[in-house]
């Protein structure tokens, strides 16, 4: 009987040594939801499941098209409980946040941002945070009570360093052009690199051979879709563009 015993726990840590561990993260990016369609969007949104896989819902860009105001965009957001979000079509006069707001390079004593999220697995950790684009404070009149770090470089270079230290897999969500994203993550630890600018553009390997980088616009009819897996003592990744329709005219 002590034979078998020992022979089953040999088999349960051989099993859990070689099990895999995943990690689903939804990016809706410019959405552009019609403000009359925002409860189809939150039932569609909630309906997404997986029961074996866990998996996070990520809004990054415009939220609705025409722009709504501040209060609208936040009652929607406030509504869907995006695990983490980055809207640009959000100036920050709305102070009732009940979701991760997630922007790196900008300050504010009035409303709860965070500049960096780590996302912990049972056998992984990943590193995310956001870099808004400079023309943000340009073309939009954003509250006067928050600033703005001009110097996305040595922000992007601050978060991806302490990431990197504490994390398994890095993520960059970037509101700049894929041209500044190639010189941004040239020498940083960055394992790939979401868009939420307002283009869509090739998913490829950057130009330092180590940092993916994806976009996709959901206003199109797709979210996409970063599976994480982890094997082996390496993370893995595999993107998917996924069809996501509310409706809109």
């Amino acid at each position: 009987m002590r034979k078998l015993f020992w022979i089953l726990c040999v088999i349960l840590i051989a099993g859990t040594a070689l099990a895999e561990d995943y990690l689903d993260l939804n990016f809706f990016i410019e959405p552009k939801f019609e403000h009359n369609k925002m409860n189809m969007a939150n039932f569609l949104v909630k309906n997404i499941r997986n029961d074996s896989i866990r998996q996070e819902n990520i809004f990054a860009g415009k939220i609705f098209a025409p722009p709504q105001s501040d209060s609208l965009t936040v009652t929607f957001l406030n509504m869907v409980q995006p695990f983490l979000a980055s809207p640009v079509d959000y100036l920050f006069y709305d102070k009732v946040i009940n979701f991760k707001l997630l922007i790196s390079n900008i300050e504010s004593d009035s409303i709860p941002i965070i500049k960096n999220l780590v996302i912990e697995t049972d056998s992984f950790k990943v590193g995310i945070f956001s870099i808004y684009t400079p023309d943000f404070v340009v073309k939009n009149n954003i509250a006067d009570y928050t600033i703005f770090n001009f110097d996305i470089f040595d922000i992007a270079k601050q978060q991806a360093n302490l990431l990197a230290k504490h994390t398994d897999y890095v993520i960059m969500l970037s509101n700049v052009s894929k041209y500044i994203d190639n010189d941004i993550v040239k020498e940083l630890p960055i394992d790939a690199v979401v868009s939420f600018d307002y283009q869509k553009k090739n998913n490829e390997l950057l130009s330092n051979h180590l940092t993916m980088f994806y976009s996709v616009l959901t206003n199109q009819g797709n979210y996409g879709k970063l599976r994480l897996t982890y094997k082996d003592g390496k993370v893995r990744e595999y993107w998917q563009e996924i069809e996501f329709d509310v409706g809109n005219d």
